[in-house]
């Protein structure tokens, strides 16, 4: 009879793995060094720091903002009371100052809101101006104003609106030059021979010239005037003669020219 022995079975220990490949058998290196605590702390308290910075620049901004508009009620109160009291001569010499200052003050702000509409405008750079030709008479035209009337085609324009009835109208404010010349070819029987600019109701320039009146021989007399005048936005400007009919078409012509501040 015979023994079989079990060979899967032993008392000894199994043999250690054998080590891999391009494994060396080093310590992994620590994940938390000094290095980047230290890293962390400073990127935490460079947070914290602009963080702070962000809310003192936005309280310092409304603190202003507050003391700017609390001056601004104080000064208009201050007004209210010169409206309202009854004021001796110190506190008249107060208010007239606080009056000029706020004139002043309206007078740079219309002059920049002036600059600033001719800024925006297509063709910024064009400075308002008119050259005015005179245009035949019109057989279907009745008005007795004596009121020229302009070729529109013919004449040049800048900025500046012009009518039917030969008004011309200002839209940017500011100093003019206007000069107009006038030639006439034949005395009024009645009247002398002038030319005159007006706006509304007031008269701007007039000028004269003198023909022998009943003469035979034909002849022409010239009016010539220039001036500067303060335009505000609106303002109307038309050229009234002593008869159109008298009027020689070729001399006679009207301009204006915005001059620079």
């Amino acid at each position: 009879m015979s023994t079989m022995i079990n060979t899967f079975h032993s008392s000894f220990n199994p043999p250690p793995v054998p080590p891999r490949q391009g494994h060396r058998g080093q310590p992994a290196l620590p994940s938390n060094t000094p290095l980047v605590k230290f890293l962390l702390v400073l990127l935490l308290l460079l947070m914290i720091q602009m963080f702070g910075g962000f809310l003192y620049l936005f309280h310092s901004i409304n603190t202003l903002q507050d003391r700017l508009n609390d001056k601004e009620i104080s000064t208009l109160k201050q007004l209210q009371q010169c409206a309202e009291k009854n004021l001796d001569s110190e506190d008249l010499q107060y208010c007239s100052k606080i009056v000029e200052n706020y004139k002043t003050v309206i007078k740079k702000v219309s002059q920049t809101e002036g600059r600033v509409a001719l800024l925006i405008e297509t063709g910024s750079f064009t400075i308002p101006q008119a050259r005015m030709i005179l245009g035949p008479s019109k057989p279907e035209v009745r008005d007795q104003s004596n009121t020229l009337l302009w070729d529109l085609s013919h004449s040049v324009m800048e900025k500046i609106s012009l009518s039917t009835s030969g008004v011309l109208t200002i839209r940017y404010p500011g100093y003019y030059l206007i000069q107009s010349q006038v030639t006439f070819s034949k005395a009024h029987e009645k009247a002398p021979l002038k030319q005159t600019i007006w706006t509304k109701n007031s008269k701007l320039l007039e000028s004269f010239c003198s023909l022998p009146r009943n003469s035979a021989i034909p002849d022409l007399c010239t009016t010539s005037q220039t001036g500067v005048f303060r335009l505000e936005k609106g303002q109307t400007l038309f050229l009234n003669v002593t008869d159109r009919r008298f009027v020689h078409l070729d001399s006679t012509t009207f301009g204006l020219f915005r001059l620079q501040d």
